[in-house]
């Protein structure tokens, strides 16, 4: 089993917090341990704050997030310009229509760098990560992996009647 959301969000900032709140409550929801829903919030806030800042001539943005048993993959998605290819730890594989870079294990975070920690930051708070750049959109794809949480065993989440009929004659709380 798996949960999907997918939301578009104006390309502004104050719509960051925004989709770190929903990416936090369906974690918790799934029962992901509490320091993998923390990495998972930064590493989306960077990523968004990215596009936020980077992606000129765009007024939205999509972000995907696809949480299983195990895992929670994230995808930020937009429209803009795109990007050259970072220059210190990438490496690049061409593709036919796209660009690919991935970010190697002995990449090393610059604190004393003023710009451009956001990569690295983010690249330290999961396990995978890609940027994908094709002719329409910039891709940020990041993983990251727990062991199985509460997902595959809980109860569907009830909808509709068959809340109300599960509520009748149950106390209010309160």
């Amino acid at each position: 089993m798996q949960l999907h959301v997918q939301l578009t969000l104006p390309r502004e900032a104050r719509y960051v917090p925004a989709i770190r709140g929903v990416a936090a409550c369906l974690l918790a929801e799934v029962e992901a341990p509490d320091d993998a829903i923390d990495d998972i919030k930064l590493a989306l806030s960077e990523a968004c704050g990215n596009v936020v800042v980077h992606a000129t001539g765009v007024d939205s943005y999509s972000v995907a997030l696809t949480v299983r048993p195990d895992s929670c993959e994230v995808e930020v998605v937009d429209l803009g310009p795109g990007f050259v290819e970072p220059e210190v730890g990438m490496t690049s594989e061409a593709g036919m229509a796209s660009a690919t870079w991935m970010m190697s294990e002995a990449d090393a975070l610059d604190l004393q760098a003023e710009h451009g920690r956001g990569i690295g930051l983010i690249r330290a708070l999961v396990d995978d990560l890609e940027f994908i750049r094709d002719d329409e959109a910039t891709r940020v794809r990041l993983v990251k992996h727990w062991p199985g949480v509460g997902l595959a065993s809980r109860e569907p989440l009830r909808t509709g009647a068959a809340v109300a009929s599960a509520t009748e004659g149950a106390p209010l709380p309160g």
